[in-house]
This record gives structure tokens, C-alpha cells and sequence, in this order.
């Protein structure tokens, strides 16, 4: 199975987490690793990369951002702390997200290369624009953006 960088960055972090005990961030992290190995298992996996390590990233994190906001609403304070925690922990594995600016430039350049002839055409725009974004945005983002450029 190859390694990513991040991924490594992640077995590192966690291993310096156990020797400080900081048991949010072993948690986070633990519970990071295991998923992105399952998933780098399962059938047509291709090892682990660093688009899977964020892939399952921003699935974990938005996992934590829910839970926490459940516990919250039902009076559980310091179990939404500790979800709070764990989501603050791994949003320094992200990469930087684009700003507004940024994604209308990209998505301007792969509506250039790709040549649509309108919104009908938005599929391979998104193909292009979801591999040259990849990581960087979120797909819904995306798609808002260039079903505007191309109406």
C-alpha cells in the first residue's frame, strides 16, 4: 500500500499525541487512521493517496460537526466539547480552501479548455473542474459556481 505524505504527517501527529497525552487529538487522529486504512482495503481501492486521506477528512470532520451540534441541543456539553475538540484537531489536515475569486478564475480557465455550449454541457465542467479543484473546495461549491458561469 503507498503512503501518502499526509497520511504519514497523521501516524506521526498521533504517535506525539499519545507521548503528550492529548487525548483529543489521539482520538481524532486514531480514529482517522483506522478509517482511511479500511478504506484504502476495500475492493478497487487503489492504497492510500492523499485525495483519500482528505476524502474521509471532511467525511470525519463533518461527523464531529453534527455530533457536536446534537449534543449541544440536548444539553450535553461537554460531550459536544470534546466532538468541538476532536473537528478542530483535524481541520489542520485540510488544505487551504479557495476563496470566491479563486474558484471563478479556475473554473473560467476549465470552461476555456473544455469549450461547453451551455448548461447541458455543465457534466464535463464539473469533471474537469472537480479534478483540477480536487481537495481544495467542496463539490457543491463547485457546482453553484459553474452552473452561474455557464447560464
Amino acid at each position: 500500500m503507498a503512503e501518502s505524505a499526509l497520511f504519514e504527517r497523521v501516524d506521526a501527529d498521533m504517535m506525539s499525541a499519545r507521548k503528550a497525552k492529548e487525548q483529543a487529538a489521539l482520538d481524532a487522529l486514531s480514529l482517522l487512521k483506522s478509517e482511511v486504512t479500511r478504506a484504502a482495503k476495500e475492493p478497487g481501492a487503489k492504497g492510500i493517496s492523499d485525495e483519500l486521506v482528505i476524502q474521509i477528512l471532511r467525511k470525519e470532520l463533518k461527523k464531529r460537526e453534527e455530533a457536536a451540534e446534537q449534543y449541544a441541543a440536548a444539553g450535553r456539553e461537554e460531550s459536544a466539547q470534546r466532538e468541538t475538540d476532536q473537528a478542530k484537531v483535524l481541520q489542520r489536515y485540510l488544505p487551504a480552501q479557495v476563496s470566491d475569486a479563486e474558484l471563478e478564475s479556475e473554473l473560467r480557465a476549465v470552461i476555456a479548455e473544455v469549450k461547453p455550449s451551455g448548461v447541458r454541457d455543465f457534466g464535463p465542467v464539473m469533471k474537469a473542474a472537480t479534478a483540477r479543484l480536487a481537495g481544495r473546495t467542496e463539490n457543491g461549491r463547485i457546482a453553484a459556481t459553474a452552473r452561474r458561469l455557464l447560464s
